[in-house]
């Protein structure tokens, strides 16, 4: 038993004549009787009574069109359902993405997406780098947002943007740099001039403290710290409140440029620390709604 034999015997239970059905699937009478007996053999009873004119269907024949018609009409349903999820009407996208990073970019990037595809459910799983790499060996997302370098052997990347360090500084605190031209244009500073500037860092655990680290030893200083935060975003703020500096993606304070009581300065150890690029499996099925995000990603 078949959809089209389901979809024979309820036409044929409409219209009464073998001949009549047949035409409206446009094949040839016998060809459509050899389908319904095939079906009733299958079954081992008659769903018509051949003896009536017109033909008319048997108790079990009436029994048997109704449940057929709930089953086209749940298969009909199934098809649609299915196509949406196709078109990206309907669907799940997973990104697995870092807190901070996801606070810098993914406002935006949902909000287009969400225009595109309104009934797309959008799941950000804001993880540890650690917790990234093995969401992706373990297939937890349609794609990741990580810093290079990833095993290219086992997954299919995609580079985005280099990640922009800057250090912000309170204005209050920019008497504090040596070598601090006093003109509009001081927009670059070295780390070495920086040893008597207050700084807020994140744990010794956390990557922007070991890029933090890093950086202080191309400049072969120890920094002043002046408190250690969990988070980005209260490091930012203690910037913001004036209570000491911070090296920080420029992307994350894009908003807080016009802050007229922060400084921002490129570093000259190094403008870009980090590449991020987008991470998934190779051979990895790739939605309609999770290519439309990549893009929109890739053009940011």
């Amino acid at each position: 038993m078949n959809s089209r034999q389901l979809q024979y015997t309820v036409v044929l239970a409409e219209v009464c004549s073998f001949s009549q059905a047949a035409q409206k699937f446009k094949i040839s009478q016998p060809a459509f009787s050899k389908q319904i007996i095939a079906l009733e053999n299958e079954l081992r009873i008659k769903l018509f009574d051949r003896t009536t004119t017109p033909l008319s269907l048997t108790i079990a024949g009436e029994v048997f069109v109704e449940k057929a018609k709930k089953i086209l009409f749940e298969e009909e349903t199934l098809l649609k359902t299915m196509e949406q999820y196709k078109s990206g009407e309907f669907g799940k996208l997973v990104i697995g993405i870092s807190p901070v990073r996801s606070l810098c970019i993914m406002p935006q990037i949902v909000s287009q997406i969400k225009d595109t595809f309104p009934n797309l459910n959008i799941v950000l799983k804001e993880h540890s780098l650690a917790e990234l790499r093995n969401g992706l060996f373990e297939g937890s997302y349609d794609f990741a947002i990580i810093n290079l370098p990833v095993d290219e052997k086992s997954f299919e990347v995609i580079p985005l943007k280099p990640d922009a360090f800057v250090l912000a500084v309170p204005n209050k605190l920019l008497h504090l740099i040596d070598k601090n031209p006093d003109c509009e244009n001081f927009t670059e500073v070295d780390l070495s001039d920086c040893k008597k500037l207050p700084f807020v860092v994140l744990g010794k655990s956390q990557e922007m403290r070991k890029i933090f680290d890093s950086l202080c030893a191309k400049a072969k200083i120890e920094p002043n710290i002046f408190v250690e935060v969990t988070g980005v975003t209260t490091a930012r703020e203690m910037v913001k409140a004036g209570v000491a500096a911070t090296i920080i993606p420029k992307q994350f304070l894009l908003n807080e440029a016009e802050n007229k009581n922060i400084t921002l300065l490129e570093l000259k150890q190094s403008k870009h620390t980090r590449r991020p690029a987008i991470v998934l499996r190779r051979g990895q099925y790739i939605s309609k709604y999770a290519e439309f995000a990549i893009e929109l990603l890739k053009n940011k």
